[in-house]
């Protein structure tokens, strides 16, 4: 018995790791407009209403705290981001350019963005660490209508994967017997 509960916590990590890697997806869109724009630049999330999860003071005290800290990431990352786009789209456009430089800066820009995909994912997580039990399954359900949104977006007239309503209720059953820690 103590393998099938095992098994069972494993899938409700599984689901919920799930879930976090398809909010990772929809955490960071941050995209670089030319540098004649670049003063306007913001970072650009998945708009998650919080407001509908009934916050306490203190934790919407919390969430707005979380999120400059996420502005003040973005904005120091961000411009430098674009600088190195900037002078990579230069070396491209040089017939000499040294390939090592090339691939140097290339990395660099990849680290950079990395560096903000975390940044970015570890907010989320960090804001997620505010909420109740119940504000967390309600914020899972309002990730999953923006990833299915963004989805449709994205790839317009492609069909999106529906789940049988059997297999959801089932995983909601699971969720709701084995509930992930939030540590």
């Amino acid at each position: 018995m103590k393998s099938n509960s095992h098994g069972a916590k494993s899938a409700a990590n599984g689901l919920m790791s799930a879930a976090l890697s398809l909010a990772a997806g929809c955490a960071l869109e941050v995209s670089f407009p030319p540098e004649s724009m670049a003063q306007d630049a913001q970072p650009t999330s998945c708009n998650v209403d919080w407001t509908k999860l009934n916050l306490s003071p203190q934790q919407s005290s919390q969430i707005q705290s979380l999120e400059q800290q996420w502005y003040k990431d973005f904005n120091e990352l961000s411009p430098q981001i674009r600088d190195e786009q900037s002078k990579l789209q230069k070396l491209l456009s040089d017939h000499n350019a040294d390939p090592i430089q090339v691939m140097a800066l290339q990395q660099s820009i990849a680290r950079r963005r990395e560096q903000l995909s975390n940044a970015a994912m570890q907010n989320y997580l960090n804001k997620r660490k505010v909420l109740d039990e119940k504000q967390q399954k309600q914020l899972e359900e309002m990730m999953r209508v923006l990833i299915i949104s963004r989805k449709q977006q994205l790839n317009p007239g492609a069909q999106t994967e529906v789940m049988p309503d059997k297999i959801q209720n089932l995983m909601r059953r699971v969720r709701d017997i084995f509930p992930v820690d939030s540590k």
